[in-house]
């Protein structure tokens, strides 16, 4: 069962690369302009696009099937799959701008993905219903101060594009997170209880707060900066938020050793290549509508 889970995080994977990648274009379409416009004007903005609903129907569609994945396999794995975003976006952002990669975005991306990957090799899977519900309000605490002060940053950068996209991209990243953790419980709560019980749970409610929080960070990052740079610090910060959580309240061991150690250069590496490729800080807007 556990193995049933790969395929299907890789699946959910290239559903939120095409996700992002039609919702950032969408976005920095409608923010495009002499002011970035506020979070209430840029939602409506992007609700008025075509494209940015394509992109929300294929997150869907990757949500359903990332929530299958964490139902049969480990959060860690599950969530450290999510990291190949990176190399599905990579052609995406070239097909959407008339831009190619450079050949140092896939070797960083490459590199971030080997990282991650060999992290839960040398790591270890957690088994799915292992979690400690009463560990989850402490990892919610945490998350919300993390928060907090990401939003404040976010807020002080704003004359630093590429700064400030990097610190919401990071803030949804760990909203992303906690819906994974949610979703792991939500699971639980129907097979047990049913679904309509399963829809009223604590598990479902924070499950909608910490969606509905990440989708308007990332759709506010996204319209700031690039996708390379977006995606890059959101898919980076929810796979290792993700292991820490599943440490934490599912029981998990920390990875030590040498293949721990060689996994945490390797996802520097690729994270210093593509934060300062080119790509990242040089896309080209895309038009505004008349």
């Amino acid at each position: 069962m556990a193995g049933s889970s790969v395929p299907l995080a890789l699946l959910s994977a290239m559903l939120f690369a095409v996700s992002a990648a039609l919702q950032q274009h969408a976005a920095r379409r409608t923010a495009a302009g002499p002011a970035p416009p506020g979070v209430p004007a840029l939602l409506a903005g992007v609700a008025r696009e075509p494209l940015w609903w394509w992109g929300w129907s294929a997150g869907a569609a990757g949500f359903c099937a990332q929530a299958l994945a964490l139902r049969l396999g480990s959060i860690v794995v599950v969530q450290a799959l999510n990291v190949t975003q990176l190399l599905f976006a990579l052609p995406l952002a070239a097909a959407l701008t008339g831009r190619r990669p450079l050949r140092r975005d896939w070797w960083g991306a490459a590199a971030v993905c080997a990282g991650l990957i060999l992290l839960v090799t040398v790591r270890g899977g957690v088994e799915p219903a292992a979690g400690h519900r009463s560990r989850t309000w402490l990892v919610v605490v945490v998350s919300a101060g993390i928060l907090a002060s990401l939003l404040v940053l976010a807020r002080r950068l704003r004359p630093c594009p590429q700064a400030r996209t990097v610190a919401l991209a990071v803030a949804s990243g760990i909203c992303f997170c906690m819906t994974a953790v949610f979703l792991v419980f939500a699971g639980e709560e129907v097979s047990r209880h049913g679904l309509l019980a399963g829809a009223f749970g604590p598990p479902t409610a924070g499950l909608v707060v910490s969606t509905a929080a990440g989708t308007v960070l990332v759709q506010n990052a996204f319209a700031g900066g690039s996708l390379p740079t977006a995606l890059t610090a959101m898919t980076i910060t929810d796979p290792v938020a993700s292991w820490i959580a599943g440490v934490v309240v599912f029981g998990g061991r920390p990875a030590v050793g040498a293949g721990a150690l060689g996994a945490g250069v390797l996802v520097a590496a690729g994270v210093a290549l593509l934060a300062s490729s080119p790509t990242s800080h040089d896309q080209r807007l895309p038009p505004s509508r008349a």
